[in-house]
């Protein structure tokens, strides 16, 4: 089987990749990147520069392929300019689409993200059923692009019968990470550079887990269908103890109440746009808490065949990683 990975140097996209070789499949891997980035080294894999708002790169990357792993959708990181990351965003998603209805391409298995499933009542479980609740007043542009994403995706295969499987991550920890260090939340406990934290129920996953849930919704996910791939429900609290535990550090004793954390942040935000730089301290991060969940992935559990690992060893390996790089 011939795969393409888009956001091949991503967390996600990198371990989809070693998923796939472990399989035995061809993978082609595709990047922005020049050069091979440090994960990406040592892998068997066909690197491709591209970009997903370039037609002639996407046409070329999925000539002769079975599946394409969009693990790369595009992510606002400053909350401002709103229709400018919506233009870009969907100008990515409908150029993939009419390059994929004109390939041989027999399916698409997208990244979307567990913000676009909708709120539910303190003490439920959020599942796939549920519809987007935020449209009109949506805390960060990423939230309605990820929407808009889906939306889109969905009507091409109701339209056009265009082969996709939407795939919602929840948090995900794990190695082979490459962003920036500033954007890295292990390191930053492991540094010692989070004095303090905010209250909130999340769901954490390992990236290994979400990476063999891509793979399955290609064998056996069902076209315009969304599949949860979490891992274990849990709080901030418990997962920064957990971190610094399997790091050897001190924990953190400081709360700060979520408003006081988004100020600052928001700060940052200006400070940023001001500067013509990406923001230190994203608002991001933060509404993610503020909005995040307790998340059900039955279905992908029993549709799928997806599994959850326990997250120790998972961070673990992740610190090994970070360590390997530089980053702690």
């Amino acid at each position: 089987m011939k795969t393409l990975v888009i956001g091949a140097t991503g967390i996600i996209g990198n371990n989809i990749i070693r998923k796939l070789l472990q399989q035995g499949h061809d993978v082609v891997a595709m990047s922005r990147g020049v050069t091979p980035a440090d994960n990406l080294k040592d892998l068997d894999v066909k690197l491709i520069q591209g970009d997903v708002t370039d037609r002639d790169s996407l046409i070329k990357a999925v000539k002769g392929v079975d599946w394409v792993f969009q693990a790369a959708p595009y992510y606002p990181r400053s909350m401002f300019h709103k229709k400018q990351h919506v233009d870009i965003a969907l100008k990515g998603v409908r150029l993939l689409i009419e390059v994929l209805k004109q390939s041989s391409v027999q399916r698409l298995v997208y990244t979307s993200s567990l913000s676009t499933i909708g709120m539910v009542s303190k003490g439920s479980l959020a599942n796939e059923t549920m519809p987007y609740t935020l449209y009109g007043k949506d805390p960060h542009p990423y939230f309605l692009v990820k929407y808009l994403c889906e939306e889109e995706l969905v009507k091409a295969v109701h339209d056009n019968g265009l082969p996709v499987v939407l795939v919602n991550p929840s948090g995900c920890f794990g190695p082979y990470e490459h962003k920036p260090l500033n954007l890295c939340f292990i390191p930053h406990i492991v540094n010692g550079k989070v004095p303090a934290f905010v209250r909130g129920s999340i769901n954490v996953v390992d990236v290994a887990d979400v990476a063999m849930g891509h793979v399955l919704a290609a064998q056996k996910g069902r076209s315009g269908e969304r599949y949860i791939l979490g891992g274990h429900n849990t709080t901030t609290i418990d997962l920064l103890r957990d971190v610094c535990d399997v790091a050897g550090v001190q924990a953190p004793k400081l709360i700060v109440p979520i408003r006081m954390a988004l100020g600052m942040c928001l700060l940052s935000e200006v400070w940023a746009l001001l500067a013509k730089k990406i923001p230190a301290q994203p608002a991001l991060g933060i509404r993610f808490i503020q909005y995040a969940q307790h998340v059900s992935s039955d279905k992908a559990i029993k549709e799928l065949g997806y599994s959850i690992s326990p997250m120790k060893p998972c961070f673990e390996k992740a610190i090994d990683w970070y360590k390997k790089i530089g980053y702690c």
